[in-house]
């Protein structure tokens, strides 16, 4: 019976921990009121060679780490010295839509795509990708 009982709270308190770090990624996940603090915190983390954080503010969990971070590591080499901000100075994030990318089909940043999706009055990175 102590077995029993054991096994039933470590099973809880797994389920717990597991909970718990799953709220945590979602909550660490940036949300953007504007386009303005996307493009300043993207290029800190570019400058900084923060991948990493690029990679986890990604909702889109269909590609691989590694996927994620060689998109993100050309986007860093196809833009250089430039920043996202001065690129994309003056855009904003759409009034009416759900979904917004900037780039991709050879436009500012070759044929890297920066896809966003709406998330009540923020706006989320869903994914950062190359197309070829």
């Amino acid at each position: 019976m102590f077995a029993n009982h054991m096994n039933a709270r470590l099973s809880l308190v797994f389920l717990l921990l597991g909970s718990i770090s799953g709220w945590a990624a979602e909550a660490a996940a940036p949300r953007f009121e504007n386009l303005a603090s996307f493009l300043s915190w993207a290029d800190k983390k570019l400058t900084a060679d923060d991948y990493d954080a690029l990679i986890t503010a990604q909702a889109d969990s269909k590609d691989t780490r590694e996927t994620k971070l060689a998109s993100i590591q050309k986007l860093d080499a196809d833009i250089g010295k430039q920043k996202l901000a001065k690129i994309f100075e003056g855009r904003v994030f759409p009034k009416d839509a759900t979904t917004f990318t900037l780039g991709g089909h050879k436009k500012e940043l070759g044929h890297c795509h920066i896809d966003f999706s709406k998330d009540g009055d923020s706006w989320r990175i869903a994914g950062i990708w190359q197309c070829r």
